[in-house]
């Protein structure tokens, strides 16, 4: 078995001194990824969970209260982080995204980080497959926990990593820390002040409102001065290295307290780092060394062999991606599948190209400072009584995090104990919803627009379990594919899980590009950078086409249910209905429709807007929204005598609403409720147009 040293190297000058080319190549990704998340994120409508989520938030927002419920959804933090944008610029839907959005381009920023272990030409690489993965950027407009959960994943490897390191704790090392501390102080300070502030107000006159924020600001001031002192005590401890350790168990603590898949990435980790010491104790022992040939040749003879037992299973597979990308009825991609099929022989090429230049042993590469280890891990932490007083700290962080989170800064106690049982539910939930995609699911949405990724970090990953001298690579390379098995082999599938899995694949995927473009072989270097331009390409266009022009087609991976552009028509449609009554917000609006979500958010500001889930009598509502199909003739009963027929509108896919004003407000173009019934089979006939998107308006025929 090969010797694990306990040796920290020093980091050369060269190492660690400023790279303006690849500084400014870190500023023009990280650019990209901006604008790729908050360009137009409005543009496409909240999903059925963004809706549900936003319903929360609105509480939260109007009367300061949250109640963890393990069986509405996932954990608090999005909830809390939001809460700030909505202070910020109001409870809409730019700012709850953009809650969202931010993490998406600070994970882009945070792979930076890696550039003494990816490579500086692969640290580039991943950031910018990041930055440009159809995926992580549509899921990066979407308010939903994801992306939150992807950022702390990410954020427990490098600050893990650095910590191994015993590196000095850097700006942003000590910016995180410090927002989190106030994070952790500071809503316990509002909740006291809006408690004693009226007290007082009482007690000696005034205004509550002045009361309370005088309570407040003094409170600020002195939790401002406790983070200072804790922020400088934690600096003065071996350097502020310890603040690395911290940063590790607050993100494995946010990471539990976003989402309750969050035993799978620790867990999936952990693994990771056993696959790690147990391959390169197998590969660099004598006895393979000297067969590593042989077996790479017979590895090689296996793949084909099965690729012949299983050729028809392959044909069918060919024949399904031909049909995705260019078969009838669907909108043609020949970009798309053509550029699959150049990246697929171009990594090919390059495999072929690594194993040439692999064999020859001499290639340039870089030395990673640190040798990531468990060893290292442990002298890290320190020896006597300051290995005790580092794992007392973890533990107290870990558990002050998770309880303030879920108790939802001490507001509601019952939270922690619901936190706990938030795994039996899940449990069931991830085995009995969901499960109707099929165990090729993650294949099949990634061969659709995230085929890049899947190639390049297949290829990447070869390369460094056959190089063995990344640690972190291949570690990088057994979180990907551990956490892509552990999702395929688990029954709920939905594609946002995919991402999970597709962070590590994107780190990989650079340290693959970054060794290959860095060979001293041409042949390496040209399919190396035939790879990159081709996997750019692809990835660039999939995620114009994803996020802004077929952003509710469900042809395409991500877009799971979502509600249809048409449903932003009808959201018109009623804000018109409401100028014209001149009642505005205080319009009435009745929605007898069992299926509503995400309407709840867009009609926030409207007083009287009632979710009936159900047919009611009313005839003096100025609006009423029923469900095409499953209500027609109730609605044409109940409804006929006071109300005109607007329009149908489509809610999500097999979901269409209907819309009836009131007739004293109805504009010309309305018609009796009796031509409801003329509009089924228009429905029932109504194709994706080659955007995806359905009829937004279905109007009523003169």
């Amino acid at each position: 078995m090969v010797e694990e040293t306990t040796e920290i190297k020093e980091i050369s000058s060269a190492e660690s001194g400023f790279d303006p080319v690849w500084a400014a190549g870190a500023v023009l990704i990280t650019v990209t990824a901006t604008l790729f998340r908050f360009l137009f994120l409005t543009l496409k409508p909240l999903h059925h969970d963004e809706g549900v989520n936003g319903f929360f938030l609105t509480t939260l927002f109007r009367d300061g209260v949250y109640k963890y419920d393990p069986a509405n959804y996932h954990g608090p933090t999005l909830y809390f982080i939001s809460l700030f944008f909505a202070k910020i610029g109001g409870l809409n839907t730019w700012s709850i995204r953009s809650s969202v959005a931010v993490f998406g381009v600070l994970t882009v920023v945070l792979t930076f980080f890696l550039k003494r272990y990816l490579g500086k030409i692969g640290s580039l690489a991943a950031g910018l497959f990041i930055a440009i993965s159809p995926g992580m950027v549509y899921i990066s407009r979407y308010f939903i926990h994801e992306i939150f959960f992807v950022f702390c994943s990410l954020s427990i490897v490098v600050a893990a990593v650095y910590f191994i390191e015993k590196r000095k704790a850097g700006p942003f090392a000590i910016a995180w820390a410090v927002l989190l501390l106030f994070i952790a102080f500071l809503p316990s300070g509002i909740q006291i002040s809006s408690y004693v502030g009226p007290i007082v107000a009482d007690l000696v006159g005034g205004s509550n409102d002045v009361w309370i924020w005088i309570f407040r600001s003094a409170l600020f001031l002195v939790e401002a001065v406790l983070v200072y002192f804790v922020v400088r005590m934690l600096l003065d401890w071996d350097n502020g290295r310890p603040i690395y350790l911290l940063l590790t168990t607050a993100s494995t603590a946010l990471l539990f307290a976003t989402k309750e898949t969050a035993f799978i990435t620790l867990g999936t980790m952990l693994i990771s780092c056993l696959s790690v010491y147990i391959w390169r104790g197998i590969y660099e022992s004598d006895q393979i060394r000297g067969m590593r040939w042989m077996l790479i040749i017979a590895a090689h003879a296996l793949v084909l062999i099965a690729a012949v037992i299983c050729s028809s299973d392959l044909k069918d597979g060919i024949k399904w991606v031909y049909d995705n990308f260019l078969g009838d009825g669907r909108v043609q991609e020949p970009f798309a599948f053509y550029t699959i099929v150049v990246l697929t022989l171009a990594v090919a090429a390059a495999w072929i190209a690594f194993l040439i230049s692999y064999r020859r042993e001499n290639e340039p590469s870089f030395t990673e400072p640190a040798a990531l280890t468990p060893k290292n891990l442990i002298a890290a932490i320190g020896e006597g009584n300051s290995r005790w007083l580092a794992l007392a700290a973890v533990a107290a962080t870990f558990v002050y995090l998770i309880v303030i989170f879920f108790s939802s800064f001490f507001t509601y106690a019952e939270g922690v104990q619901k936190a706990v049982e938030a795994y039996t539910l899940w449990t069931k939930t991830g085995t009995k919803e969901h499960t109707q995609n099929g165990i090729w699911a993650y294949v099949k949405w990634g061969i659709k627009v995230e085929t890049p990724l899947l190639l390049l970090s297949a290829l990447g990953s070869g390369i460094a379990l056959l190089k063995t001298r990344h640690r972190f690579a291949m570690f990088t390379a057994f979180w990907a594919f551990g956490m892509f098995a552990a999702y395929t082999i688990i029954p709920y599938k939905t594609p946002w899980l995919a991402l999970s899995f597709y962070l590590p694949m994107c780190l990989i995927a650079g340290y693959g590009i970054g060794q290959l473009v860095t060979s001293r072989s041409i042949i390496s270097k040209t399919t190396g950078i035939a790879v990159l331009i081709a996997a750019i390409s692809l990835l660039g266009y999939q995620a114009y086409d994803l996020n802004f022009v077929r952003y509710d087609d469900e042809e395409m991976g991500y877009v799971y249910a979502h509600s249809k552009r048409g449903m932003l028509d009808l959201v018109a449609q009623i804000e018109h209905y409401a100028t014209k009554s001149e009642r505005g917000y205080d319009t009435t609006v009745e929605i007898v429709s069992p299926d509503y979500w995400p309407l709840t958010w867009y009609l926030n500001d409207f007083k009287n807007a009632r979710f009936d889930g159900a047919l009611v009598d009313a005839n003096t509502a100025e609006l009423i929204i029923a469900k095409k199909n499953d209500q027609d003739i109730e609605a044409v009963k109940r409804y006929s005598a006071h109300y005109k027929f607007v329009g149908v509108y489509p809610l999500r896919p097999g979901v269409d609403l209907m819309l009836l004003v009131r007739k004293d407000i109805a504009d010309p173009d309305t018609q009796d409720l009796y031509k409801i019934y003329e509009y089924t089979d228009k429905i029932a006939l109504a194709a994706p147009s080659r955007d995806g998107e359905m009829a937004s308006f279905i109007a009523p025929s003169h």
